[in-house]
């Protein structure tokens, strides 16, 4: 297929998924059907408002109806789909075609997360379990990662972020940090799940480095931890062998 396909294809459910984080939030029944609506005037919003980017620049960042602005997030959810969906596709497109379904699911399912708990520093059950029930059948049915593996891949780091939980009595961080423990163990399996944690840490922590530097941060600020553990699980899903690979080669 044509890589601008899945590029398009990002767009449209970048679009679903901006959707699907509203409704979650307001506990809005019909998560996955249902007309759209504006969030301020609840005016039902027509095809021509619901383009994919082109939509926010030719409305000019408000709504048609009651003219009340657009947050920027909207356009940027869809467009970090996009590429996320591009990239994801280029690095499997000579998978079989379920093969390339499932890691489409996975990415679409990323970037929701980081955008939700970003928004809301929360991970929603709706989508955080469904998920790893997909990874774990995934890992099973194609035996992509062995038992053994995939079994110490995901009670690592639930035992790990459960104990920083019930020992910080959740000031350290939430429980939804500990299903996306699991998440990243049933993608990754042992021990490549231990790279996964280490870039995510890494990465968090170089994001609030500079928030700090930059006075935008403080040492009480609450930092989403969720998006940087995604992270580093992409980068351990697609590149982790090259990586690892890289570091023994240094020492």
């Amino acid at each position: 297929m044509n890589h601008l396909f899945f590029i398009i294809l990002g767009l449209i459910f970048g679009s679903f998924a901006s959707v699907v984080i509203h409704r979650l939030h307001t506990n809005q029944k019909g998560i996955f059907w249902g007309r759209s609506s504006c969030p301020q005037c609840k005016e039902e919003l027509r095809p021509r408002d619901l383009i994919p980017v082109l939509s926010y620049l030719i409305n000019k960042a408000k709504c048609r109806f009651c003219k009340d602005l657009i947050s920027f997030r909207y356009p940027l959810l869809e467009m970090s789909m996009a590429g996320f969906f591009g990239l994801t596709y280029q690095l499997v497109k000579s998978e079989p075609t379920w093969t390339i379904v499932f890691y489409l699911l996975i990415t679409f399912i990323f970037v929701l997360l980081t955008f939700y708990d970003f928004l809301f520093k929360e991970v929603p059950d709706e989508i955080s379990l469904p998920a790893i029930a997909l990874a774990v059948t995934f890992s099973i049915a194609t035996q992509s990662i062995p038992l053994s593996s995939l079994g110490i891949g995901v009670l690592v780091p639930v035992l790990f972020f459960g104990g920083l939980f019930f020992g910080s009595q959740g000031r350290w961080l939430g429980g939804g940090d500990i299903r996306i423990g699991a998440l990243m163990g049933a993608l990754l399996g042992w021990p490549m799940v231990l790279l996964g944690l280490f870039l995510g840490y890494l990465s968090g922590a170089i994001y609030s480095g500079i928030g700090l530097l930059i006075g935008k941060f403080t040492r009480r600020t609450q930092i989403p931890f969720v998006p940087f553990l995604l992270l580093g699980t992409y980068i351990s899903l697609f590149w982790g062998g090259d990586l690892v690979e890289w570091y023994f080669g240094l020492i």
